[in-house]
């Protein structure tokens, strides 16, 4: 499955690639809990930049920052440009 995310990143040419985690098999492996298995995975393999987002409920995150309330807004796209090509290249 976590190779499969990264084969797909990849594949799609993906500039950054957003997941999520809860890290419940962080605290068997003993990485302090900081990221679960795949996305412990991900950010090391993909090829793209990958950002971890942590759920507010988690344990390890509880009380140690303040919580956001901000929401997420779409970045307008910029309207594409189109040209015409040179009387000689045009298609009779």
């Amino acid at each position: 499955m976590k190779e499969r995310l990264c084969l797909e990143a990849e594949r799609l040419g993906l500039s950054a690639m957003i997941m999520g985690s809860r890290g419940f098999g962080a605290s068997r492996r003993g990485n302090k809990g900081r990221l679960g298995s795949v996305s412990d995975y991900c950010v090391h393999h993909c090829v793209c930049p990958v950002v971890v987002v942590r759920y507010p409920d988690d344990g390890a995150a509880a009380g140690s920052g303040e919580a956001v309330g901000d929401e997420l807004r779409t970045v307008p796209e910029d309207e594409p440009v189109y040209h015409e090509a040179p009387e000689g290249q045009k298609e009779n």
